[in-house]
Protein backbone atom coordinates (compact mmCIF):
# COMPACT_ATOMS: atom_id res chain seq x y z
CA UNK A 1 0.00 0.00 0.00
CA UNK A 2 1.42 3.47 -1.07
CA UNK A 3 2.65 6.00 1.51
CA UNK A 4 -0.29 8.25 0.42
CA UNK A 5 -2.84 5.91 0.65
CA UNK A 6 -1.43 4.61 4.43
CA UNK A 7 -1.81 8.51 5.43
CA UNK A 8 -5.04 8.93 4.08
CA UNK A 9 -6.38 6.18 6.74
CA UNK A 10 -4.84 8.16 9.52
CA UNK A 11 -5.65 11.29 8.29
CA UNK A 12 -9.21 10.55 8.07
CA UNK A 13 -9.23 8.84 11.73
CA UNK A 14 -7.63 12.68 13.07
CA UNK A 15 -10.16 14.62 11.53
CA UNK A 16 -12.82 12.77 12.79
CA UNK A 17 -11.54 13.38 16.23
CA UNK A 18 -10.61 16.91 15.66
CA UNK A 19 -14.01 17.23 14.01
CA UNK A 20 -15.80 15.65 17.03
CA UNK A 21 -13.63 17.44 19.97
CA UNK A 22 -13.95 20.64 17.84
CA UNK A 23 -10.16 20.92 18.35
CA UNK A 24 -9.17 21.04 14.34
CA UNK A 25 -7.40 24.29 14.19
CA UNK A 26 -5.68 23.28 17.64
CA UNK A 27 -4.61 19.41 16.30
CA UNK A 28 -3.57 21.39 12.73
CA UNK A 29 -1.35 23.59 14.55
CA UNK A 30 0.45 20.84 16.39
CA UNK A 31 0.73 18.41 13.52
CA UNK A 32 2.37 21.00 11.11
CA UNK A 33 5.08 21.74 13.86
CA UNK A 34 5.64 17.98 14.63
CA UNK A 35 5.50 17.75 10.45
CA UNK A 36 8.23 20.52 10.33
CA UNK A 37 10.30 19.08 12.95
CA UNK A 38 10.19 15.62 11.38
CA UNK A 39 10.89 16.77 7.81
CA UNK A 40 12.45 14.94 5.58
CA UNK A 41 16.41 15.03 5.30
CA UNK A 42 15.86 16.29 9.02
CA UNK A 43 18.21 14.06 11.76
CA UNK A 44 14.84 13.72 13.51
CA UNK A 45 13.55 12.27 10.13
CA UNK A 46 16.89 9.83 9.73
CA UNK A 47 16.02 8.59 13.66
CA UNK A 48 12.32 7.78 13.03
CA UNK A 49 13.32 6.24 9.37
CA UNK A 50 16.27 4.14 10.71
CA UNK A 51 15.77 0.54 10.94
CA UNK A 52 19.06 0.05 13.03
CA UNK A 53 17.48 2.19 16.04
CA UNK A 54 15.53 0.83 18.00
CA UNK A 55 11.75 1.29 18.39
CA UNK A 56 12.56 2.14 22.68
CA UNK A 57 15.30 4.38 21.28
CA UNK A 58 12.71 6.18 18.97
CA UNK A 59 10.04 6.35 21.86
CA UNK A 60 12.03 7.47 24.08
CA UNK A 61 13.32 10.64 21.98
CA UNK A 62 9.00 10.61 21.03
CA UNK A 63 8.12 10.98 24.72
CA UNK A 64 10.96 13.60 24.81
CA UNK A 65 9.58 15.48 22.09
CA UNK A 66 5.68 15.13 23.57
CA UNK A 67 7.05 16.46 27.16
CA UNK A 68 8.77 19.49 25.91
CA UNK A 69 5.99 20.69 22.73
CA UNK A 70 2.93 19.28 25.14
CA UNK A 71 0.53 18.50 22.26
CA UNK A 72 -2.79 17.55 22.92
CA UNK A 73 -3.98 14.30 23.53
CA UNK A 74 -5.06 13.46 20.52
CA UNK A 75 -2.26 14.72 18.71
CA UNK A 76 0.31 12.79 21.00
CA UNK A 77 -1.91 9.68 20.56
CA UNK A 78 -1.08 9.84 17.07
CA UNK A 79 1.96 10.20 17.18
CA UNK A 80 2.51 6.92 19.60
CA UNK A 81 0.55 5.13 16.69
CA UNK A 82 2.59 6.23 13.89
CA UNK A 83 6.02 4.94 15.90
CA UNK A 84 4.39 1.77 16.93
CA UNK A 85 3.54 1.14 13.51
CA UNK A 86 6.79 2.21 11.83
CA UNK A 87 5.60 5.37 10.02
CA UNK A 88 6.54 8.31 11.87
CA UNK A 89 8.56 9.47 9.39
CA UNK A 90 5.96 9.68 7.44
CA UNK A 91 4.35 12.23 9.20
CA UNK A 92 4.21 15.27 6.64
CA UNK A 93 2.21 13.06 4.17
CA UNK A 94 -0.43 12.50 7.36
CA UNK A 95 -0.25 16.37 7.60
CA UNK A 96 -0.75 17.22 4.31
CA UNK A 97 -3.74 14.40 3.81
CA UNK A 98 -5.19 15.33 6.91
CA UNK A 99 -5.07 19.02 6.10
CA UNK A 100 -7.43 18.18 2.81
CA UNK A 101 -9.51 16.11 4.73
CA UNK A 102 -10.27 18.99 7.06
CA UNK A 103 -10.48 21.13 3.73
CA UNK A 104 -13.43 18.62 2.28
CA UNK A 105 -15.47 18.58 4.80
CA UNK A 106 -15.52 22.45 5.63
CA UNK A 107 -16.48 22.94 1.42
CA UNK A 108 -13.08 24.18 0.98
CA UNK A 109 -10.82 23.72 -2.39
CA UNK A 110 -7.37 23.76 -2.64
CA UNK A 111 -5.89 25.53 -5.36
CA UNK A 112 -2.27 25.62 -6.31
CA UNK A 113 -0.83 28.64 -7.92
CA UNK A 114 2.13 28.91 -9.73
CA UNK A 115 3.45 32.17 -11.20
CA UNK A 116 6.39 33.37 -13.34
CA UNK A 117 7.24 35.91 -10.66
CA UNK A 118 5.51 36.75 -7.09
CA UNK A 119 2.17 39.11 -7.74
CA UNK A 120 1.06 41.39 -5.11
CA UNK A 121 -1.62 40.91 -3.05
CA UNK A 122 -4.11 43.15 -5.06
CA UNK A 123 -4.10 40.11 -8.19
CA UNK A 124 -4.11 37.73 -5.32
CA UNK A 125 -7.22 38.61 -4.98
CA UNK A 126 -8.73 39.26 -8.01
CA UNK A 127 -7.42 35.45 -8.32
CA UNK A 128 -9.03 34.61 -5.57
CA UNK A 129 -12.39 35.32 -6.60
CA UNK A 130 -12.21 34.17 -10.32
CA UNK A 131 -11.70 30.95 -8.54
CA UNK A 132 -14.28 31.30 -5.83
CA UNK A 133 -16.41 32.19 -9.02
CA UNK A 134 -15.32 29.50 -11.07
CA UNK A 135 -15.60 26.57 -8.28
CA UNK A 136 -18.63 27.65 -6.43
CA UNK A 137 -16.32 26.85 -3.54
CA UNK A 138 -14.28 28.60 -1.03
CA UNK A 139 -10.61 28.50 -2.55
CA UNK A 140 -7.44 27.92 -0.39
CA UNK A 141 -4.95 28.97 -2.40
CA UNK A 142 -1.38 28.08 -2.29
CA UNK A 143 0.86 30.31 -4.00
CA UNK A 144 4.52 29.70 -5.98
CA UNK A 145 6.46 31.05 -8.46
CA UNK A 146 8.68 29.86 -11.29
CA UNK A 147 10.54 31.81 -13.92
CA UNK A 148 10.50 29.21 -16.69
CA UNK A 149 7.30 30.03 -17.14
CA UNK A 150 8.31 33.18 -18.97
CA UNK A 151 4.72 35.07 -17.46
CA UNK A 152 0.94 33.87 -17.20
CA UNK A 153 -0.38 31.65 -14.22
CA UNK A 154 -1.10 27.75 -14.05
CA UNK A 155 -3.57 26.44 -11.58
CA UNK A 156 -3.91 23.21 -10.20
CA UNK A 157 -7.38 22.28 -8.54
CA UNK A 158 -7.96 19.03 -7.58
CA UNK A 159 -6.97 16.98 -10.85
CA UNK A 160 -7.64 19.77 -13.15
CA UNK A 161 -4.68 22.09 -14.60
CA UNK A 162 -5.30 25.32 -16.12
CA UNK A 163 -2.21 26.60 -17.98
CA UNK A 164 -2.33 30.06 -18.71
CA UNK A 165 1.72 29.94 -19.07
CA UNK A 166 3.77 31.88 -21.70
CA UNK A 167 5.81 29.09 -21.77
CA UNK A 168 3.07 26.98 -22.95
CA UNK A 169 1.75 29.10 -25.29
CA UNK A 170 4.96 28.79 -26.86
CA UNK A 171 5.51 25.48 -26.99
CA UNK A 172 1.99 25.00 -28.50
CA UNK A 173 2.64 27.75 -31.45
CA UNK A 174 6.00 25.81 -32.05
CA UNK A 175 3.88 22.74 -32.31
CA UNK A 176 1.20 24.17 -34.55
CA UNK A 177 3.98 25.84 -36.71
CA UNK A 178 6.02 22.17 -37.16
CA UNK A 179 2.84 20.64 -38.25
CA UNK A 180 1.67 23.49 -40.37
CA UNK A 181 -1.54 24.01 -38.47
CA UNK A 182 -1.23 27.78 -38.76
Amino acid sequence: MSVRAVARRYAEAMADVAMERNQVDEIDNELRAFAGMIEAGSELYDLFASPIISQDDKRRVLEALIARTRPGEATANLLRTLLGHYRLHHLDAVYEQFRRQINRRKGIVEAFVTTAAEIGPVEREILDRNLREMTGRSIQIQFKTDPSLIGGVVTRIESVVYDGSISTQLREIKQRLKSGGV
